[in-house]
């Protein structure tokens, strides 16, 4: 039987290399040979076995970019050897959300890496109709980035940018900083981008981007750019209970907040400035199909490589999720070797 190492959740606070059994297409599917799979925030509440749908055992692993090994299609529209990402989001196809052309916020809405195996092994499954052609050119690291990057152009689409000046990002994790570094694609002139973290801020300015330490700096620097006004958006990519406080004292009158950061549980807003000033609070959850066909097209205008600060194999994925989890990493990567074995 062939085998494969993946990285396995095996129950609370335990993920861990293990040989597992090389997947079986069938048809409509396609195996991938995985170059590059990245953490998510996700990730950190499936170890600790507080997510509400993931069981272990489980392989974790959502943002990936591979190539095409075996396929079983009708189609014709991929052959072994294209490089691909997935698209994974598994919508339900029945619920009013489904029915309406936004399975993106399926009311049961599953992912690859949650609630079944996903991509961080040597090899990964997939339907043939999850597959995204990545340029032959895309460094795979790049390519393990589409995904989250796909999340900020989906943000930065929720909302008009027609007349915006001045826009915040609170958070300068790989949310933020790709929300930014699209936002600022986007042609806003302004984009201010701040953390707690000097850490992600000196990250952020070698991007090219504005940084502002949180708190009174960052209010101070708004005002000063926007004559007194405030933002004309606010993308809030931290999701932290600060945040939420004072985004609304950073937006002015009839301006727009995108919440693309994942709050773990219900957090204070001052819903009367949102009434007193008109503000626009708008949710922004994972991506359309769409918005990864943008990614891709945007990812090699970008300066996203040194977004990935750390890169491990398989073999030190418990010490590489250790790292990402204790926030002493940006984005950490897991490259697989990809070499098969008879067990």
């Amino acid at each position: 039987m062939q085998t494969m190492l993946a990285a396995r959740y095996l129950g609370p606070n335990r993920l861990e290399p293990e040989e597992i059994p090389l997947p079986v297409i069938g048809n409509e599917e396609a195996l991938v040979q995985v170059e590059a799979c990245g953490f998510c925030g996700s990730d950190i509440s499936i170890v600790a076995g507080t997510h509400p749908r993931a069981t272990a055992p489980l392989t974790l692993g959502h943002e990936l970019s591979g190539r095409v090994v075996q396929i079983r299609s009708s189609t014709g529209a991929f052959v072994p050897g294209d490089r691909v990402t997935t698209y994974p989001l598994i919508s339900c196809g029945e619920c009013q959300a489904c029915r309406h052309g936004n399975p993106h916020v399926c009311s049961r809405l599953r992912l690859f890496g949650f609630d079944v195996d996903g991509g961080m092994a040597e090899y990964v499954k997939l339907p043939v109709s999850s597959l995204m052609k990545l340029p032959e050119d895309m460094p795979g690291q790049i390519g393990a980035l589409i995904e989250p990057l796909a999340v900020a152009v989906h943000g930065v689409a929720r909302t008009s940018l027609d007349d915006v000046q001045v826009a915040a990002v609170l958070g300068a994790g790989p949310i933020g900083l790709l929300t930014a570094l699209v936002a600022q694609a986007r042609g806003i002139p302004h984009v201010v981008v701040s953390d707690i973290l000097p850490s992600r801020l000196e990250l952020a300015a070698s991007l090219g981007l504005r940084v502002v330490s949180a708190g009174e700096n960052l209010r101070s620097l708004v005002m000063e750019l926007s004559d007194r006004n405030g933002a004309d958006v606010l993308f809030e990519c931290a999701g932290a209970a600060s945040s939420a406080r004072e985004m609304t004292a950073l937006v002015r009158p009839r301006g727009v907040i995108v919440n693309l950061g994942v709050f773990k549980k219900p957090v204070e807003v001052d819903m009367q400035a949102i009434n007193f000033k008109e503000i626009e609070l708008l949710g922004s959850r994972v991506y359309e199909r769409k918005d990864f066909k943008t990614a891709i097209d945007l990812a090699m205008r970008l300066p996203l490589k040194p977004i990935v600060t750390h890169a491990f194999s398989l073999h030190d994925v418990a010490t590489a999720f250790k790292q990402f989890r204790l926030g002493q990493v940006c984005k950490a990567l897991i490259l697989p070797m990809g070499v098969l074995r008879n067990g």
